[in-house]
């Protein structure tokens, strides 16, 4: 137990090492627009599922892609009208999340883009709600995916224990069967025993 705290705790302090919410750009469709930046200490899969699983408790689902015949795939995660932390209003959320490799293993950037009613939010034009974006994108990276990182944790150790259990349980049946084996081994020993002393006592 003491190595899965320390786990948790280094996982921890290792998030906390990578920098802030920062304003930058990145290219959505064939435009570049305002978005905020951060990294995280998740690999880029674990960074989209934890992404997609925010949405999922809001009961928001990904947009699939484009075109009415073949979907095709967009190079972002779009959530659409989307009413999300510390943001009064139904929004549309880009996500667009690229891999990265550290010297401690996978980690993941992240650029978060917002729109609403087609119109992104932008630092220069929205400052206020620009401001409360970069406290959502804040409390995505410090908060909420470091509760993914150990729901996830703690559900691995949940089923290496149960896996434990299991094969304890099985140990345990094994271990009293092999009890009752003996206790009947033994008790048929004293019964054949008395047997061949009852037999030679018969001869004599």
């Amino acid at each position: 137990m003491k190595k899965i705290y320390l786990l948790l705790a280094v996982s921890f302090f290792a998030h906390r090492s990578f920098s802030q919410v920062s304003d930058s750009r990145v290219m959505i469709d064939t435009n570049y627009r305002s978005a905020i930046y951060f990294e995280t200490d998740m690999s880029e899969s674990d960074t989209k599922s934890a992404i997609e699983r925010y949405f999922d408790s809001l009961n928001i689902e990904k947009e699939k892609g484009k075109g009415f015949i073949i979907k095709k795939s967009m190079g972002y995660m779009l959530f659409k009208r989307a009413k999300v932390d510390y943001i009064n209003d139904n929004i549309d959320c880009y996500f667009v999340v690229n891999g990265r490799k550290i010297k401690t293993g996978d980690a993941a950037g992240v650029y978060v883009a917002v729109s609403k009613n087609g119109v992104f939010f932008s630092p220069e034009s929205d400052k206020q709600e620009w401001g409360r974006i970069k406290e959502y994108a804040a409390y995505l990276q410090q908060n909420y995916f470091q509760q993914y990182s150990i729901s996830n944790k703690l559900t691995d150790v949940q089923k290496e224990m149960d896996k434990k259990n299991k094969k304890l349980a099985d140990i345990n049946k094994q271990k009293l069967d092999l009890e009752t084996g003996i206790s009947k081994d033994s008790a048929l020993i004293s019964t054949l025993q008395i047997q061949l002393l009852d037999l030679k006592s018969k001869k004599n």
